[in-house]
């Protein structure tokens, strides 16, 4: 039981990596867009990723576990991706907006991996599920402002 816990505690922590890099890409890109519809939508995505590490550390206390610290995995690969955005800030706001939406659907793959591992209790995978939900949410509002 000990493994599958801590199997778990590293999953969330994962999240918790992937929404913190989330978070950072939002508050980045909301500085750098001209479009003042598409920074407030910015600001409210990375408000929404703060919460999501919030509640994803709280899962990680609950279970006993240790969460890891803040700022996002600067190790890993969607923190490349996010930073992938500081190229797109000179390029403007369409440039932006698409290093955005390769952000989100690394997110969601990283979230369905999550969802569907058997290892994950069922009692967290409603939160998660949530989170994804919301961030495909995000994915759909930012895709329809690079048609605009």
């Amino acid at each position: 039981m000990e493994d599958s816990n801590q199997k778990t505690n590293d999953k969330l922590n994962r999240l918790i990596d992937i929404a913190e890099d989330g978070k950072e890409g939002y508050e980045n890109a909301a500085t750098s867009v001209k479009n003042a519809a598409i920074k407030s939508s910015f600001l409210l995505f990375a408000q929404e990723r703060s919460a999501y590490a919030s509640q994803l550390r709280e899962i990680i206390h609950q279970l006993n576990g240790k969460a890891e610290g803040d700022g996002g995995d600067t190790k890993g690969s969607l923190h490349r991706v996010w930073i992938g955005l500081k190229a797109a800030f000179t390029s403007g706001d369409d440039a932006i907006i698409n290093a955005c939406i390769t952000g989100e659907k690394a997110a969601i793959k990283e979230y369905k991996l999550v969802l569907n591992d058997a290892l994950i209790s069922e009692s967290i995978k409603p939160l998660v599920g949530e989170q994804l939900s919301g961030i495909e949410k995000a994915l759909v509002n930012i895709s329809s402002r690079i048609r605009n």
